[in-house]
């Protein structure tokens, strides 16, 4: 009952990551009030975090919105210095004085009709007459209350090479800077999500029904192994994404040619599977040929030194072999990857 558990787990949790993050979207602006508002500001590293601009140079850290009244904390100079690569680069440049940044520093109150700023904690309570400010990251208000949507950074770079790759093809004869394009790019990308979604359902349904229907009252621990090397690829394809230090080193450009590795080597060791058994079922001639659980049933020890094997070379064939190719053609940058690109765009 433990691998059925831990089974249902990881693909209960590759179906919310598919809902919620595939693909993913960020809001832009946080509108205060008419003439007020936050921008988002992406950082210059990957590793930072976004920054929030209010104003001309007021780098917003937390707010929250009491009965309409917006309330919020802003970074200090030193806080700034040592987080954002963008921002000492406005020092170095002298564009930003300690002195003057840190005057317009502090709390604000953002009311209908006038604004507060570089207030105290205290101040701030006593103009509102609470105790809790109730402050939170500016993020989880932007997704809730924010405008004027874009792609994460991820998706900015795989629509950015995109462009670029099919712009370069002879044949495209369509407009990359058109605006249609990125909405094309993104139904092929939902397309693919909802794909794998459908997939990722059928499979987290299908394990409580096959042991609910199974007639032959097969032990679980004879049953989930033909159920796992079926649902393997589905779950490879899934963590090979959630394992992100093999793609610190490959150019995450290359994913669709990931995914054709991936589905060309799912359909290799399907086939070499199917072929072994057959010759390891022939043994079995009373039983009718397409009864695989009952054969498997009959004889359990080379049934599972075979599943076994078999097993571990499609695990290393879905998830080595094709990291292995992307990571060579992701160093090797041939044109190789203008075909690749070209076959994705057919098949989605």
């Amino acid at each position: 009952m433990k691998k059925i558990i831990i089974m249902e787990l990881i693909l209960a949790f590759s179906i919310f990551y598919l809902i919620k993050y595939v693909p993913n979207y960020e809001n832009t602006i946080l509108v205060l009030r008419n003439d007020i508002k936050i921008e988002r500001e992406e950082p210059l590293e990957r590793s930072e975090e976004d920054l929030f601009l209010l104003k001309k140079n007021i780098y917003v850290k937390e707010i929250s919105n009491l009965n309409g009244i917006w309330v919020g904390k802003t970074y200090s100079y030193d806080e700034l210095k040592e987080m954002s690569l963008f921002f000492r680069w406005l020092i170095n440049e002298g564009m930003v004085d300690r002195e003057e940044y840190n005057k317009e520093t502090g709390y604000f109150i953002i009311e209908p009709n006038k604004e507060f700023y570089a207030l105290s904690e205290n101040e701030v309570k006593r103009k509102l007459g609470t105790n809790n400010l109730n402050l939170k990251k500016v993020e989880k208000y932007m997704k809730k209350y924010g405008e004027k949507p874009i792609f994460t950074n991820f998706y900015q770079g795989y629509l950015s090479k995109a462009r670029f790759v099919k712009s370069e093809l002879p044949f495209y004869k369509e407009n990359v800077e058109d605006e249609n394009f990125e909405k094309r790019e993104i139904g092929y990308m939902m397309l693919f999500r909802n794909m794998m979604l459908i997939i990722s359902l059928v499979n987290f349904c299908s394990y409580p029904y096959l042991l609910k229907k199974n007639r032959l009252k097969i032990e679980l621990n004879k049953i989930i192994p033909i159920i796992v090397f079926f649902f393997t690829d589905t779950i490879i394809l899934v963590l090979s994404f959630l394992f992100k230090k093999p793609w610190e080193c490959i150019n995450t450009a290359y994913i669709p040619i990931y995914i054709i590795f991936h589905i060309i080597f799912r359909n290799i060791t399907t086939g070499l599977y199917f072929i072994k058994m057959e010759k390891v079922l022939r043994k079995f001639k009373d039983v009718p040929q397409n009864d695989i659980i009952e054969k498997f049933k009959m004889n359990e020890e080379i049934m599972s030194a075979e599943f076994n094997i078999f097993l571990l070379v499609k695990v290393i064939l879905l998830y080595l072999v094709p990291m292995l190719l992307t990571f060579l053609l992701s160093m090797i940058g041939t044109a190789l990857m203008t075909v690749f690109y070209f076959i994705v765009f057919i098949v989605l």
